[in-house]
């Protein structure tokens, strides 16, 4: 058949997050033409809104610094974060599939190298994370996970885009900003408004190029080796994160262009999925999120990690359910607790007193608690903990009905009669715990992070906990659960390549990043857990797809 092409070059890339402009990058360095296609009308993607952490295990950096970061203990974390019912440390593998092993595997052997080919180019400019004031360590604080047995390098493998000195701009958005500036100084075009609705096959099954929809009208564009989709991920396709998700979410800070496209259109092509039921989540102020549907635009709705030491989470009854200072992708799946027909933690509330607002120290992670003499649409308060309580009831009443993206504020999202009782004894066991400095419920500041990612802390002997005040005004905070985005899609190969269920790659057809089955799994390795490995995997689809011959995939004019 003959066709128009409206625009041709080696590699066609879909999205220009970090995945898919480091997929541009690679393809470039191997002497192929590039065309990045984005859906939005401004590039970046959700790169761009992101705190522009990358976690990279055994990276250049970390080396330089005198660290070490030991193959075999870096998989057996790995394996431990994205398979926990599945890992064995002593087993073969560690427990888990070929297919995950390798993919684990290829981002240890080769992110270290895809960070320095990007530094060397010119595309990024990063730092080790540094230490945020609180910790030990002159290099970094500790990761994430540091608690764990395997993990042997507990420090050094988040790095950072730098930013402008002075400058309160998410890093995201410097790192997105010198990805594109490098892939447009190479010649590559990123051609805003142009949604991917479809691949073209060529006569062998290969294939040749893409639809896109431009104003209405279809545009055709043909890749002479290969298609790399880095589309993002389906949080805004309300049906989708309904029937695939495992847990009720509310909200999303992924840009509102992720809505999956690429699971249908790899779906139309036998591509085999995985990893479907997974996200990268947080906590967000439950309100924020309903205000459209789901969509997040305020940084001050994102609740990282909940502020302050006078501070707890309960559930309508009035009861704690969780470590508060958990790290967000495992403190927010408390809200996926189902039990006798509900998830009765669907809704939570966090709640502080007086000397955590007037906490004037600027810290990264105040979340939804505002500076001393700002207000929060969000923020509700009460002279004395039952006056609170009316509050929040009354809240909660009048958002009855009100829908996120695939969870809804029902009617049985209203406080306990026994709420007001049991806040008080819950308060007073806190306060009991804060005081001895152990956690007998949570075990809430006894990992290496949690403390020094509370910031500033009256606490002791326990500086994650003080004692709530005896006196009000406190003030309280209604949660969801959110995604940073999901995380399934097609399964890929550690060249990038996409998958048919027998384990054969569709030729010509790559993906990277939030629209595949993530080598990540249910895990978040850490800060920069979500766009390491996007960049990663989509340095070695792009320089895969550009590897290929132009006899592969040439379509026909």
């Amino acid at each position: 058949m003959t066709r128009t092409w409206h625009h041709q070059a080696d590699v066609v890339v879909v999205g220009s997050g970090g995945a898919g402009l480091a997929a541009a990058s690679a393809a470039v360095a191997e002497g192929a033409s590039v065309i990045v296609l984005e859906a939005a009308e401004q590039a970046g993607g959700t790169t761009r809104r992101s705190g522009g952490a990358l976690w990279i295990p055994n990276n250049s950096l970390m080396r330089a610094a005198g660290l070490s970061d030991p193959r075999d203990d870096a998989l057996s974390l790995m394996a431990h974060l994205a398979f926990p019912s599945l890992h064995d440390p002593q087993a073969p593998r560690f427990g888990i599939s070929q297919e995950a092993y390798d993919l684990l595997e290829a981002f240890y052997d080769h992110g270290s190298d895809v960070v320095d080919a990007l530094t060397a180019a010119g595309a990024i400019d990063l730092i080790i994370l540094p230490p945020l004031g609180f910790g030990t360590s002159p290099i970094s604080d500790p990761d994430y996970h540091a608690e764990l047995p395997e993990n042997a390098a507990p420090l050094g493998r988040v790095l950072t885009a730098q930013a402008p000195p002075g400058s309160f701009e998410w890093p995201g958005v410097f790192l997105a900003d010198g990805l594109i500036a490098h892939v447009q100084a190479q010649g590559v075009p990123i051609l805003l408004g142009h949604r991917v609705v479809e691949v073209i096959d060529g006569p062998p099954g290969e294939v040749t190029g893409v639809v896109a929809v431009h104003e209405g009208a279809e545009v055709l564009v043909r890749a002479r080796r290969g298609v790399v989709f880095a589309s993002g991920g389906f949080s805004h396709d309300r049906d989708k994160v309904l029937s695939l998700t495992r847990g009720p979410i509310f909200g999303t800070g992924a840009v509102p262009t992720g809505t999956g496209a690429f699971i249908d259109i790899a779906s139309r092509l036998g591509a085999d999925h995985g990893n479907l039921a997974n996200g990268f989540f947080f906590q967000v102020a439950l309100e924020a999120a309903l205000e459209h549907g789901g969509a997040i635009s305020r940084t001050d709705a994102f609740v990282f990690l909940p502020y302050g030491d006078s501070m707890i989470i309960v559930d309508k009854h009035g009861r704690r359910i969780v470590n508060e200072k958990a790290m967000y992708h495992e403190r927010t799946q408390s809200h996926f607790v189902y039990t006798y027909n509900e998830f009765p933690n669907l809704v939570q509330i966090m709640i502080w007193d007086d000397p955590v607002m007037q906490e004037p120290t600027f810290w990264p992670w105040r979340g939804g608690v505002p500076f001393p003499g700002q207000t929060s649409p969000f923020v509700l308060t009460g002279n004395t903990l039952a006056e609170l309580g009316d509050a929040i009831d009354a809240r909660l009443q009048s958002l009855r009905g009100q829908q996120g993206i695939a969870a809804a504020v029902g009617p049985r999202e209203m406080l306990a009669p026994d709420f007001a009782t049991n806040l008080a004894a819950t308060v007073a066991r806190f306060n009991d715990f804060a005081t001895t400095g152990v956690d007998l419920d949570f075990h809430r500041g006894e990992t290496p992070l949690e403390p020094v990612w509370q910031g500033p802390s009256r606490g002791s002997p326990n500086r994650t906990m003080t004692p709530l005040s005896n006196a009000g005004p406190y003030y309280a905070l209604l949660l969801g659960a959110a995604t940073l985005d999901t995380c399934g899609g097609p399964r890929i190969n550690a060249s990038g390549e996409v998958l048919r269920p027998d384990g054969s790659a569709i030729g010509g057809l790559f993906g990277a990043g939030n629209c595949i089955a993530s080598p990540t799994g249910q895990g978040y390795f850490g800060a920069g857990g979500t766009i390491g490995p996007a960049v990663v995997f989509g340095y070695l689809a792009g320089r895969a797809a550009a590897q290929r011959s132009v006899g592969h995939g040439h379509g026909h004019p």
